[in-house]
């Protein structure tokens, strides 16, 4: 391992502002996937909204997964990469692109049902080079505003992702009457092609110009960066898995018209879940900058979370009934649904901060350990939890088993966290 890069105070790369520009990047993309669902529940019919979730989540679920933890590992390396910072990231996005667009070939290919949604009444090979180009851009569209964090532009990384997030409703509210779940597919491809295209030279001036500013610089070595990358890009996986899979088998094993309301509900819980994650992402380029000041940072960074975080699940929980009422009656049914998902994420917060000060700490293996057999114990019983029949049960029933195995499964994590690592001297250091 190489040294610790040295101890400096950096003005204007604040914890909180990092936090906020973090969770604010997030808060636009997962609201604006929100809001696009809501238009598109009221422009499309119900069986139409189910099959476009199918793409976005297969989208999502690889690009996450092709990130292969590179974002965080960028914000800790980057502060000490010194002239080497422009060869760190765009060695990184070299690599995510290329293998994101493979890994989406190959599943459209082998799941042509996804494929066959973004061809619209196209040819296949149509719908396929939307996918790729989809997985391509998603794979490096989020590590982009983690290293703009790191080299200190956080606010380009927020208008970055608010101008993404309007330009991709404006598309939907266009194109979605008319093409249907195509349209929705054209108004994720269409911007993120354009985002990566421009802020891939925007990363190219700013990260020259952080490097330019720093010294010689040093990184881990490589068998370093591959003991963090190895075990956190397999832990990301599983959050991924958590995050988009489990609304694929939803839609699989309920229909389309009931897992319409289950994405929807999902979705609701997931952008207070990605916000909390990327707030707390904050800590890993904290801990890098001010090393010292590891204990007081991750105090700090879970008191912010818990003050933003607990009062908005109480009002997704309040406000459930209306916001789906307002969608149609059929929605309605999700409400109860979505009231208790919000229980589910309130457990998941004590999750959330744990993996993210393991990842600040470099515990790559201590990460994912955590991180999987939380999200593989979700999805495990997303996919063998028996379902009363969707086509004679209410819909609510149908989606009870899911939301009750997501809620029992973060409630004992969260116990386990709590009472297993106080003995450890870090969570004593954290406390």
């Amino acid at each position: 391992m190489p040294p610790p890069p040295p101890v400096v105070e950096q003005r204007g790369h604040g914890g909180s502002r990092d936090s906020l520009a973090l969770t604010l990047t997030s808060a636009f993309n997962s609201a604006a996937g929100l809001l696009g669902f809501v238009i598109a529940a009221w422009v499309m019919p119900q069986e139409e909204v189910g099959r476009a979730t199918e793409f976005v989540s297969a989208m999502q679920l690889i690009g996450g997964a092709a990130q292969l933890n590179l974002g965080i590992g960028l914000m800790r390396w980057l502060p000490g990469a010194g002239r080497r910072s422009v060869r760190l990231v765009f060695g990184s996005l070299l690599l995510i692109m290329p293998l994101s667009g493979l890994v989406g070939l190959c599943y459209g290919l082998v799941v042509p049902r996804v494929t066959e949604v973004a061809a619209g009444d196209g040819p296949f090979g149509w719908g396929l080079l939307l996918l790729v180009l989809g997985c391509a851009g998603w794979g490096v569209y989020v590590v982009h505003d983690f290293v703009l964090v790191a080299v200190g532009r956080p606010w380009i990384a927020v208008w970055r992702t608010g101008t993404f997030a309007v330009t991709r409703i404006a598309l939907l509210a266009v194109l979605g009457a008319g093409l249907a779940s195509q349209g929705m597919v054209l108004s994720w491809v269409i911007p993120v092609v354009l985002w990566i295209a421009a802020g891939t030279v925007v990363l190219w001036f700013v990260v020259r110009r952080y490097a330019a500013a720093g010294d010689a610089g040093r990184l881990p070595s490589r068998a370093s960066m591959a003991a963090f990358l190895a075990p956190t890009a397999v832990a990301q996986f599983g959050a991924v898995l958590l995050y988009n899979q489990v609304p694929l088998l939803a839609n699989f094993r309920m229909g389309n018209e009931i897992g319409a309301v289950f994405f929807i509900a999902w979705q609701a819980t997931v952008v207070v879940d990605t916000a909390a994650v990327f707030f707390t992402n904050s800590l890993a380029v904290q801990t890098a900058r001010e090393p010292h000041r590891a204990a007081e940072l991750a105090r700090s960074t879970r008191r912010r979370m818990l003050t933003v975080f607990v009062p908005l699940l109480a009002l997704g929980a309040v406000l459930s009934w209306p916001v789906l009422r307002a969608l149609g009656e059929g929605y309605t049914v999700g409400a109860p649904v979505l009231a208790a998902l919000m229980v589910g994420v309130l457990f998941r917060l004590v999750v959330v901060f744990e993996l993210a000060r393991r990842q600040a700490d470099g515990d790559g293996f201590g990460y994912a350990r955590l991180s999987l057999l939380n999200s593989g114990l979700v999805v495990a019983l997303a996919w063998l939890v028996p379902l009363p029949d969707p086509g004679t049960a209410h819909p609510a029933l149908v989606m009870l088993p899911f939301v009750a195995a997501y809620i029992v499964v973060q409630a004992a994590f969260a116990a386990l966290v709590t009472l297993g690592d106080r003995g450890t001297p870090a969570a004593h250091a954290a406390a």
